[in-house]
């Protein structure tokens, strides 16, 4: 059974059953470089039908599509449907919504910004978005590394409820700073990590007013097309591009389970305004993976902007490295973000010792639940248990 994203929290520190990155405060910085054991031997992948088959069905969704690289071995693999009624069966290749791991892009443009001299990690949120709570003292780094204190708009219960019933409602960024200017900041600035998309809705509204075009512009011209990424874009309207499975979401239980025994509803469109630059954006498996290749990289930035990105703090009550960079999470050695929305999960996590990666994307999710993070983490823990929640 899938666990909510925010009832995981009191679990991650001993079990990492679903990894939801929410309220957290710092710790250690997790490693990036060093020495590290090799990978496992030839022939790790040679169990990981079944151990995929067996999280996919504890998981309890409709569909999902799984890539892993390990050495010079790959391996994919469907299983379930792309549509209950039809019984179409999930296609790889289909459009999906990557939700947080949108994060990772707005950061990696505003990251851009900084390598042209356009914005500093040390800029305050004052300069950009005036009035807000702490406003003067917050930087761009500490929104980027979720250490702002920002009031989360998310957690509001009545735009939750507006949300829920209508996920193409009429939006606009100033919608989102009029909750946060409502409310009071979580924390002081940069005295706790915790997971806020209030962040960055703002940091894309930054990179708007930065660049003096509309943020689909700017993630298209600084991370889309440098990268050749012609199955990911950030949309401009309700609806995403066929092919795409239909999106399902699923019943949650006053504890925060999936009770998979519940009819899921079907959301096919999402205003894109809502979640804007916390989550907006649409893409495909193949391209998933080679944006986690990015994030570890880091072609697009200078060496010194990649250091920067990588310093990740652990979150709180943590026995394992499971922490928050710029833009970024790490697992043990392992890099990227997982994403969940209306219909859809997703998870890029790359290891970049030794180029391991996995991938996988999934048509069932609520807004917090993380379903196929929850499988990535059942695949490292049989090919890479060193780097798993055994470690």
């Amino acid at each position: 059974m899938t666990t909510s994203r925010r009832t995981f929290l009191a679990l991650a520190g001993t079990t990492l059953a679903a990894a939801g990155l929410a309220a957290c405060a710092p710790g250690a910085t997790a490693p990036t470089a060093g020495p590290t054991s090799a990978d496992p031997t030839d022939g790790a992948l040679d169990g990981l039908d079944a151990v995929f088959a067996e999280a996919f069905a504890a998981a309890g969704l409709a569909g999902a599509a799984a890539y892993v690289r390990l050495g010079g071995e790959e391996w994919s693999q469907t299983a379930g449907v792309a549509d209950l009624e039809s019984e179409t069966p999930f296609e790889a290749g289909d459009y999906v919504r990557i939700a947080s791991i949108s994060k990772t892009y707005t950061a990696t443009c505003i990251l851009r910004m900084v390598d042209d001299g356009l914005l500093s990690l040390d800029d305050v949120l004052e300069t950009y978005v005036p009035g807000i709570a702490n406003g003067d003292v917050i930087t761009l780094r500490q929104m980027l590394a979720m250490q702002s204190g920002i009031y989360d708009f998310t957690s509001n219960a009545p735009f939750l409820a507006a949300f829920d019933a209508n996920p193409t409602m009429a939006w606009s960024i100033d919608d989102t700073i009029a909750i946060i200017k409502a409310n009071p900041p979580a924390f002081e600035p940069g005295a706790q990590v915790v997971y806020c998309d209030s962040n960055y809705a703002l940091l894309g509204h930054i990179a708007e007013l930065v660049d003096g075009v509309p943020l689909a512009e700017v993630v298209t011209r600084r991370a889309i097309e440098p990268l050749g990424l012609t199955e990911t874009y950030y949309p401009t309207e309700a609806g995403i591009r066929d092919p795409h499975p239909t999106p399902y979401v699923p019943v949650v239980s006053s504890d925060g389970s999936v009770d998979t025994s519940a009819e899921p509803t079907i959301v096919e469109e999402v205003n894109p305004a809502v979640p804007g630059g916390a989550g907006a954006m649409i893409s495909t498996l193949s391209d998933l993976s080679a944006w986690g290749d990015e994030l570890a990289s880091g072609t697009l930035l200078t060496p010194e902007t990649q250091a920067e990105r990588l310093k990740t703090t652990r979150f709180e009550g943590q026995t394992l490295d499971f922490g928050y960079g710029l833009g970024i999470t790490n697992f043990n050695e392992y890099l990227g973000h997982d994403g969940a929305i209306y219909g859809f999960s997703t998870v890029v996590l790359t290891r970049p010792q030794t180029g391991t990666q996995i991938a996988i994307v999934s048509n069932e999710s609520t807004n917090f639940t993380t379903p196929t993070l929850t499988i990535a983490i059942a695949i490292i823990n049989a090919i890479d248990p060193e780097q798993g929640t055994g470690a």
